[in-house]
């Protein structure tokens, strides 16, 4: 058995002119692979750091009165919350904090400091928690006029329904790369065979076999793919390490950063490996087809 990135010591086909640019293709493929991987890790990293963060994290949002005591209705609200069981913990937001989570929307100006803001109040639901969100948002509205609870699920599921949206699309376009991949691959081979064939034909009649000519012809092509997917993964890496800087740059920066994970990571590596046997067994059995219409 030849391994797997043998030469062709009979064909010749390192000097072929028509498989020049398929190294080439194969890196261009690779590249928007890889950041199809890499927005795909991400966004599904994204989705559950939020389904996390809000599912067990409320809010409470106190109207803003100019003819209230708006402190004093903020310790009243705590105070029940705090009291209410189920609930871990209950947090005033400060103004000032409240103020700077608007920057990234209207941008750091004075007079937002004269802006009608509404209180804000963290709340922690305890883990395992049965508390009726409905009942204390009644409970509260009922003792502190103006009070309102906002559960975030509305903003969640439309998050997590775009996030599934574009995952979805990532994983096509990742299909739809696979697919054009492979029907370069055909044609590059099936023009490799046209242009050998004189030589196949000598090989048939001192007694070569069909595998032994289609592993010739699987050694190469894997290897001319191995060797072009890695630039491409290399340059789609230090993309992604760019747009991290860039993000990372940007004051009040509305955009996540790339983070793939372990399981990102090994995706990625695996790439290369992937597609130079995606490319072997392809080529095996185009080759295989095609020495069996020519006996």
């Amino acid at each position: 058995m030849m391994q797997l990135f043998g030469k062709s010591a009979e064909l010749q086909l390192e000097k072929d002119v028509s498989t020049r640019y398929l190294p080439v293709v194969i890196s261009a493929m690779i590249f928007l692979a890889a950041l199809s991987i890499g927005g795909l890790f991400s966004l599904n990293n994204a989705i559950n750091d939020w389904s996390e963060t809000l599912t067990g994290n409320l809010t409470v949002e106190i109207a803003f009165d100019p003819t209230a005591d708006l402190d004093q209705k903020v310790l009243d609200a705590v105070e029940l919350l705090t009291n209410t069981p189920g609930v871990a913990a209950a947090r005033a937001i400060e103004r000032d904090e409240t103020l700077k989570l608007l920057e990234p929307f209207l941008g750091k100006n004075t007079a937002l400091g004269d802006l009608p803001v509404p209180r804000l109040i963290e709340v922690i639901i305890a883990q395992d928690s049965a508390i009726d969100l409905a009942a204390l948002n009644d409970k509260l509205s009922e003792s502190v006029a103006g009070a309102r609870l906002d559960i975030h699920r509305p903003w969640l599921d439309k998050m997590v329904l775009l996030g599934r949206s574009i995952q979805l699309l990532a994983a096509t376009i990742m299909l739809l790369i696979g697919g054009v991949t492979v029907i370069i691959v055909i044609f590059a081979v099936r023009t490799g065979l046209i242009m050998h064939s004189e030589v196949i034909q000598v090989l048939h009649l001192i007694g070569a076999r069909d595998n032994y000519i289609a592993e010739q012809f699987q050694n190469y092509f894997s290897r001319l793919s191995f060797l072009g997917a890695l630039p491409g993964l290399v340059v789609a890496i230090i993309v992604m390490f760019v747009f991290n800087f860039l993000v990372g740059s940007l004051e009040a920066s509305m955009l996540p950063p790339l983070s793939v994970g372990i399981e990102g990571i090994i995706a990625l590596l695996l790439l290369p490996i992937l597609v130079a046997l995606l490319t072997k067994y392809t080529v095996r059995l185009v080759v295989l087809k095609s020495l069996g219409r020519m006996m």
